[in-house]
């Protein structure tokens, strides 16, 4: 009897101690949170990490399913899915087709390397998370950290003759793949010097190993290891854009938690956020290395030579988006890299 009443004292315990939060007044919240990235990536790595730390620092009144690898959808609806409300949170790419100006995050040349994206995302004046915090919050999503996830280059089935740094060189007829529908790559491709090719990242494999096209761009090293190694034998670190992704969630959801939930949530954002770039850094040199050690020539342009692509990139490129992504945002673009 007395080891009952014990037993039954303890569990009143526990259950006061996992009620806390409630107890002061928190009320108990659930979330989705959803990811596009594969099981233990790094994405993934880190939601484990950030879910366990905003469970464990609001004492359970924040409750997290985490749903990996797309398994809600592909990161385009996912994204509508939480300005929606279906889902709550997710690290993701957010999706431009309600507001133009979120095509700023992929923006050819916006920062050249690792230095300028921390100034532009983290710094004392970090403007390119302002642009796109701002431009989320007027669709209904409350943007707490960027995610880094690497420089972008490009990948050749075959290696060329021409000089690939060189955006005058004759090149010779070579097809670049560019995403379907993105004009400023479009524009960037022919900046290049190549004759841009629209073919879906899905189709990318096939389209390389059949010559329709002859090279690509849109990924960093680790998108060239993981899914196009067969049929690559040049990588050239254009850093043709910075690719990133963001802790974000719906604003509704944002702003039914209380003030201190609110800080838990961004404090846990923002020191994952900001733990990423040097995470990714390491990632980028991991799988040129690797590209390297499969046979595949690496090519890494020197900042002189990275200048001379970025000036007639943005020259040719960047007045286009001025109608698209909007003139006061290009402005600031600008601005940033001395061009104005």
């Amino acid at each position: 009897m007395k080891k009952m009443v014990l037993l039954l004292v303890v569990a009143g315990l526990v259950l006061s101690l996992g009620c806390a939060g409630a107890i002061a007044g928190e009320k108990v919240v659930k979330w989705k949170w959803a990811h596009y990235q594969p099981v233990d990536s790094l994405v993934d790595k880190m939601t484990a990490a950030m879910k366990e730390e905003i469970e464990t620092k609001t004492n359970g009144t924040i409750q997290i399913t985490v749903y990996p690898a797309n398994q809600l959808g592909d990161w385009m609806e996912v994204s509508e899915q939480i300005m929606r409300g279906a889902v709550d949170i997710g690290i993701l790419p957010v999706s431009p087709s309600y507001d133009a100006r979120l095509q700023v995050r992929v923006l050819p040349y916006s920062v050249m390397n690792w230095k300028e994206a921390k100034e532009a995302y983290l710094g004392d004046d970090p403007y390119l998370f302002n642009i796109m915090a701002d431009a989320m919050d007027g669709i209904g999503l409350k943007a707490l950290s960027v995610v880094a996830a690497g420089f972008g280059g490009g990948g050749f089935a075959s290696i060329p003759e021409f000089d690939v740094l060189n955006p005058d060189a004759d090149k010779q007829g070579y097809k670049m793949r560019f995403p379907p529908g993105n004009q400023a790559w479009e524009n960037l491709v022919l900046a290049l010097g190549f004759n841009p090719t629209p073919v879906p990242w899905g189709e990318l494999y096939i389209a390389q190993q059949t010559k329709l096209v002859d090279c690509q761009i849109g990924g960093q090293p680790f998108n060239t290891w993981s899914s196009f190694r067969d049929v690559t034998k040049l990588w050239v670190q254009y850093n043709t854009h910075f690719q990133n992704s963001f802790a974000y969630m719906n604003k509704k959801a944002w702003e039914k938690l209380t003030p201190e939930q609110q800080k838990i949530v961004q404090e846990v954002c923002s020191k994952y956020g900001d733990e990423s770039f040097t995470s990714a850094m390491a990632e980028d040199e991991k799988y040129r290395e690797s590209l390297a050690g499969a046979g595949i020539k690496v090519i890494m342009p020197t900042d002189e030579q990275l200048a001379v692509i970025a000036k007639k990139v943005r020259e040719n490129v960047w007045p286009a988006m001025d109608k698209v992504i909007g003139k006061d945002i290009m402005d600031i673009m600008r601005k940033h890299a001395g061009l104005l």
